[in-house]
C-alpha cells in the first residue's frame, strides 16, 4: 500500500483497533516481532512509531535507527521472515515512522525467541495473543479449502482489473466488484475477506480504501 501523511493522519484519528498500533518508541524487539506476526497472521495492520496511546503526535525517536530496526525484526526475529513496507512521514513537523504488514500468505508466522523457542501468536481486537494449537490448525489450514463459485468470480475479476492496470474504470476493491458484477455488498466483503485469508488476495490500505491485488 502507499503509505503517506494523509493516510497516516485518517489511521490516527481512527485510533488504535484490530489493524492498527500506536507505539511512543520502538519496544524491545521481542515485542516488536509479536505485533508483526499477529498482523501476518490475522488480517494484516499497520504500527505506527512516534503516536501516543491516544493518538498524540510526539514524533519517532531516532527514526532512521527504528527503520532499519523493524527491518532488522521482521527478518531475523520472525520465522518465517514476514513482509513489511516502511516509511518515515512528518506530521505537525515530527517524524513519524510507518510499518505496515500485509496479511501473509505464508502464515503461520512465529516470534524466535531467545532460546530458540517459537511462538505463533494473532491479533485479537487491539491486543496480540499467544495462539491456541486449533488456532495455529486453522491458519494453516486456510489455504487449502476449494473455492466457493463467487470467490472464483472474484479472483477473475481482480486479476483483471490488476492487468488493465490504469484502464481499468474502478480499483480491485470491494465497491469496484460489486458495481461490476452486479452483487450484493455483504455477499462480496464476505467472499473478498476469505480470499485474503486463504492467501489469494493481497490487501492494501484500510477500511473503504482497502484494495486488493493477486499473490
Amino acid at each position: 500500500m502507499g503509505i503517506d501523511a494523509a493516510g497516516v493522519r485518517e489511521l490516527i484519528a481512527a485510533g488504535e483497533g484490530r489493524q492498527v498500533e500506536f507505539k511512543r518508541g520502538l519496544p524491545r524487539d521481542e515485542k516488536t516481532a509479536r505485533t508483526l506476526v499477529a498482523f501476518a497472521n490475522t488480517r494484516g495492520g499497520m504500527l505506527l512509531v512516534g503516536v501516543g496511546d491516544r493518538g498524540e503526535v510526539l514524533g519517532a525517536p531516532k527514526p532512521r535507527e527504528t527503520l532499519a530496526r523493524l527491518r532488522a525484526i521482521a527478518g531475523h526475529a520472525v520465522e518465517p521472515p514476514v513482509e513489511v513496507e516502511l516509511a518515515l512521514v512528518t506530521l505537525e513537523e515530527r517524524p513519524i515512522v510507518a510499518c505496515w504488514v500485509p496479511l501473509s500468505a505464508q502464515r503461520p508466522h512465529a516470534v524466535r525467541h531467545g532460546d530458540g523457542e517459537l511462538e505463533t501468536v494473532v491479533r485479537a481486537g487491539s491486543s496480540n495473543r499467544m495462539a491456541s494449537g486449533a488456532t495455529e490448525r486453522a491458519i494453516a489450514n486456510a489455504t487449502r479449502r476449494p473455492l466457493e463459485p463467487l470467490e472464483r468470480r472474484v479472483l477473475d475479476w481482480v486479476g483483471l482489473v490488476s492487468r488493465l492496470g490504469a484502464a481499468a474504470e474502478s480499483p480491485a476493491s470491494v465497491d469496484g466488484f460489486c458495481k461490476a458484477q452486479n452483487i450484493g455488498r455483504q455477499r462480496a466483503r464476505r467472499a473478498f475477506i476469505e480470499l485474503e485469508r486463504s492467501g489469494h488476495l493481497v490487501g492494501h490500505g484500510l477500511g473503504a480504501r482497502r484494495t486488493y491485488s493477486p499473490t
